[in-house]
């Protein structure tokens, strides 16, 4: 009778160079494909929270200047807190909302609330009025009438639409449904 052979088994726990070169290319072509849509992500992300933060500031100004009785404005502000920027259209910066109209500086006992700024987003105003602020009368009504931010990404490599930010005549603002494009 004969006696059964007996093969060699080599334990084989690992892969192959080749198998991990292919695996790794795969990786890579799919970080590759997903990445323009990360980056979109961000922007989007970025826009919102500048909406976010936009439509916090005007709702806190319009609810103060109904609850207070008197006039409330939202600015851009100077780098030492002290007064309004002037002759800008640029929101993107830190937000002041106080109690009264900008004159020479702004008292820091009528200041309600700071908005710091966000990054990733720019908020443009687009007006007829000549001003760089928004206040809200005792009856929550804007001054010099409607007036709509426009809040675009600022790293715009993925081509991400923008949001506008409408604030109509009787105070109430509201993020426009049609995107913008913010290519140009």
């Amino acid at each position: 009778m004969a006696q059964p052979h007996h093969i060699a088994r080599r334990n084989n726990t690992g892969f192959t160079l080749l198998e991990l070169l292919v695996a790794l290319a795969l990786m890579g072509m799919l970080a590759a494909w997903g990445l323009p849509s990360f980056q979109a992500l961000g922007e989007r992300s970025a826009v919102a929270s500048e909406v976010n933060r936009l439509q916090t500031a005007l709702t806190l100004a319009r609810n103060t200047a109904i609850t207070q009785r008197s006039d409330v404005t939202v600015c851009p502000i100077n780098k030492d807190r002290n007064d309004c920027l002037s002759d800008t259209d640029n929101w993107s910066g830190e937000l002041v909302v106080f109690i009264g109209k900008p004159s020479e500086s702004i008292p820091n006992q009528n200041i309600v609330r700071f908005f710091t700024a966000t990054s990733g987003a720019t908020s443009i105003s687009r007006t007829n009025a000549n001003v760089s602020y928004l206040y809200y009368t005792y009856l929550g009504k804007v001054g010099y009438g409607a007036r709509t931010l426009d809040i675009c990404p600022t790293n715009e490599l993925t081509q991400t639409s923008g949001k506008s930010l409408v604030i109509n005549p009787p105070g109430r603002a509201r993020v426009d449904e049609d995107p913008i494009s913010c290519g140009d």
